[in-house]
């Protein structure tokens, strides 16, 4: 299934065809691939090169993290992301290394480095659906994650699978066209809200 982005203005193709699917084949995502999608999260930008990212890996049938992050999902999330071959919760460190004084963009550098892998991940035909539909405390409780990290997400990863296979809710959802705000809404010059001449 394709979803290309119908654009304005020319973008990489990799950018084009990126979306966040529900539909997942239950098949194995090879391990090779799996390291060169983390990889792309190592070089993200942080600021004064913190890295704040840090990732609980769960590859379904290998061990119990798999199944310890499907158990912090939303019941919605967990309907189709069990069918996903990998499950990673993402978490972010609150305070700088070299000072412990807080690092007020360490939610932005985790957003980044996950942007990272989800562009690696559609270069390797693997498709990562990002949620922030689950349990911060059962998260904390199930990896004893320390005060000083926040979770912040969990990423579904696997390949696309047939709509068919979900709710007539969420298949509705899959199959209907993308869409984003016009360049009006978001982008101003002079001042907040005043749209930029650019567009």
């Amino acid at each position: 299934m394709s979803k290309k982005a119908k654009t304005i203005y020319g973008i990489l193709p990799l950018l084009e065809k990126r979306w966040s699917p529900r539909a997942f084949y239950n098949v194995d995502i090879e391990k090779e691939k799996l390291k060169r999608i983390i990889e792309a999260s190592r070089w993200s930008a942080s600021a004064m090169n913190e890295q704040p990212w840090n990732f609980i890996l769960g590859i379904k049938g290998e061990n119990k993290t798999f199944e310890k992050i499907l158990e912090t999902l939303a019941d919605f999330n967990k309907a189709w992301a069990k069918n996903a071959h990998v499950l990673i919760l993402a978490c972010g460190k609150k305070n700088y290394s070299h000072t412990n004084t807080p690092n007020p963009t360490y939610l932005y550098d985790v957003g980044q480095s996950v942007a990272h892998m989800s562009v690696q991940a559609m270069h390797e035909g693997v498709y990562i659906h990002q949620m922030a539909g689950f349990s911060v405390e059962k998260a904390r409780e199930l990896f004893g994650i320390p005060e000083e990290y926040d979770p912040v997400t969990v990423l579904a990863l696997g390949y696309i699978g047939n709509p068919d296979t979900l709710s007539d809710e969420l298949k509705e959802r899959e199959i209907q066209e993308r869409t984003r705000k016009h360049f009006s809404e978001f982008v101003f010059e002079d001042q907040f809200g005043k749209k930029s001449s650019l567009f």
